[in-house]
């Protein structure tokens, strides 16, 4: 639709902007890119055109240019928040912790409610081994993000690293119950009551194995499926169709099962057989009831 929209209207900024981001999310970096530094020459009096485009350049690893875009945005709008923290991590990201921590300081005082400050921050002091900065900053986050896990995570670490392991405790506690699934909480947590606790040390580590072993089997069914993707592409569907059902089968309910079901319902409509195709989009919709791909397709079908 935004392809269509292009078209109508070449340069429309707001369709090209919105295009790039789509762009940028589906992994097209290159074409994101090129179409921000379209709306930046239409648009160069816009700090945010800059902050955009400086944005899709460092996703594409151009943080020098990046670097710049951001200084044409800080130069048109000084006060500009995500510029100054966009300024920050590009920083970060090249060594250059000092300066770093100073743009992120400037962005926490022009943005002081915005979490992303404090947490970028506190990773540039983990870096520098300030652990007690860190987890200051890591407590501003947890207070304007209480559902943030892995913060809390981070939080027990840093603790931990400064001997305050009552406190470290607390903090991975916090994380599990946010996230029961957290492994590095988990991990943590059961080393650090291996002495006080070892039954829930136990428990912890076993809970942890299972998740692992879960993984992998999700890893491994992930990959039968990118398998069945590429043989789509070289019109194997047989062979496809195959895969997308063994995937099933080793699946067994796991969490990408809608997204198999989907796969191999449309892979079976293209092949002629409807009947079969629809009942595993029917299975695909029953799982995940809010794919619009699944309902247009049963729509279509009917």
């Amino acid at each position: 639709m935004l392809q269509q929209a292009q078209a109508l209207e070449p340069g429309n900024t707001q369709v090209l902007t919105a295009l790039a981001q789509v762009k940028g999310r589906t992994g097209d970096l290159p074409g994101a890119v090129q179409l921000l530094r379209e709306v930046a020459h239409s648009l160069p009096n816009s700090p945010d055109a800059h902050v955009n485009l400086a944005v899709a350049l460092a996703d594409d690893g151009e943080l020098q240019e990046a670097l710049a875009e951001i200084g044409k945005a800080l130069t048109l709008a000084p006060q500009l928040a995500s510029a100054h923290l966009n300024r920050a991590r590009l920083l970060a990201d090249l060594h250059r912790g000092p300066e770093a921590g100073a743009e992120f300081a400037a962005a926490a005082r022009l943005a002081p409610t915005n979490p992303d400050c404090f947490y970028y921050w506190a990773l540039v002091e983990r870096d520098g081994g300030e652990f007690a900065k860190e987890s200051l900053l890591l407590r501003k986050v947890v207070k304007l993000q209480p559902e943030n896990s892995k913060a809390y995570e981070l939080l027990g670490d840093s603790l931990a690293a400064q001997s305050k392991q009552t406190e470290a405790i607390a903090a991975w506690r916090a994380a599990l119950a946010i996230d029961p699934n957290s492994t590095a909480a988990l991990y943590s947590l059961s080393r650090s009551l291996q002495r006080t606790n070892p039954a829930e040390a136990k428990r912890l580590r076993d809970q942890f194995a299972a998740i692992q072993q879960e993984q992998k089997k999700i890893d491994a069914v992930k990959s039968l499926g990118n398998q069945a993707y590429v043989a789509m592409g070289e019109h194997k569907d047989a062979e496809a169709i195959q895969l997308f059902r063994e995937a099933i089968e080793q699946c067994g309910g796991c969490e990408v099962a809608a997204g198999l079901h989907k796969d191999l319902g449309l892979a079976l409509c293209r092949t002629g057989d409807v009947a079969a195709g629809k009942k595993e989009l029917k299975s695909a919709l029953k799982l995940n009831p809010d794919d619009p791909d699944v309902v247009k397709a049963l729509d279509m079908l009917n």
